[in-house]
């Protein structure tokens, strides 16, 4: 049935660009413009930061800082903490990579990479910060709200796996039969950095198509919003930040849209996650309700 679904979805892009050639042209053009003139400068300085802040094992000092939480959690994973923040800074989808190496590492099982994958794969914050605050809202709205509203539903599932710590063997330290991480060279940090800007761009494009061709397509005018909203972040991001909607309704759709992230980072994220075959349908599940959470935050704080 998979195999199905996606030769449908292959025939039916088939045909799209056949049929609506200036549209498609159109729709890779935006995203590729998108993607060099904003995501690039936005995100390729702070993949290659945290690339050698890895190299330089910087989070690996930074994990010692919550040596009073590993006190006071003695059996917890050692690489929980190192996860929780490179996750976190660094954003998806290497976030799920680094998930993904420490289930095929042996430190992580596949349901605690699983459940990790939920709380270290968020949109990163300097994206949040650069594009979605300054570049889309101007700096007119309170950073520390909206980052409330985006991560307290994240910080609630975090709470509870550590109830799994306490309750079930969860997130315990486990025997790995070889070292977690080979240390990389600068000249591959720097190539790393570039091939994930690239594939983020590939993915950029491919859905900006897809959100050119829903606007060309006989839907549903509410149809389409939906569809351009959980196709492609910044495009939905860039499209409803110039509606000509109030500011509060405004806010709360770009809260929940940075909450689900898209099906394109979806996309990125289950790329990175083959070998450990992590459940893309899960992680899309979870983010849906972080997103509806994120988005009834949002309809309190700013009212």
């Amino acid at each position: 049935m998979r195999n199905g679904i996606i030769q449908f979805l292959l025939i039916f892009c088939a045909v799209s660009l056949l049929f609506f050639p200036q549209t498609s042209i159109d729709g890779a053009k935006n995203g590729l413009l998108l993607w060099s003139a904003t995501i690039t400068p936005t995100l390729l300085p702070f993949l290659l930061l945290s690339g050698f802040m890895q190299y330089y094992q910087t989070f690996h000092f930074l994990s010692r800082l919550f040596f009073p939480l590993k006190k006071l959690f003695p059996d917890i994973n050692d690489d929980f903490f190192y996860t929780c923040i490179l996750g976190f800074f660094c954003g998806c989808p290497l976030g799920a990579k680094i998930i993904n190496d420490l289930i095929l590492s042996g430190s992580y099982t596949k349901q605690e990479g699983q459940a990790l994958l939920y709380v270290c794969n968020q949109i990163s914050p300097m994206f949040t910060i650069g594009y979605t605050l300054t570049l889309i809202l101007h700096g007119n709205i309170n950073t520390l709200c909206f980052f409330f509203c985006l991560y307290f539903p994240v910080l609630c599932y975090l709470f509870y796996l550590f109830y799994l710590f306490f309750t079930k063997d969860f997130l315990h330290a486990h025997q790995i039969s070889h070292p977690v991480s080979i240390k990389k060279s600068a000249d591959q940090i720097i190539f790393d950095s570039l091939h994930s800007i690239f594939t983020i761009g590939i993915c950029i494009m491919i859905f900006s198509i897809g959100a050119s061709l829903i606007s060309v397509l006989p839907f549903p005018f509410f149809i389409k919003q939906l569809l351009i909203a959980i196709f492609e972040i910044t495009n939905a991001v860039s499209y409803f930040g110039t509606m000509q909607i109030s500011s509060y309704h405004k806010i709360i759709l770009l809260c929940m849209i940075t909450s689900f992230g898209g099906l394109s980072a979806a996309a990125q994220t289950i790329s990175v996650c083959k070998k450990s075959r992590l459940s893309f349908w899960k992680y899309l599940l979870v983010k849906f309700l972080f997103s509806l959470s994120s988005g009834l935050l949002a309809a309190l704080f700013f009212i």
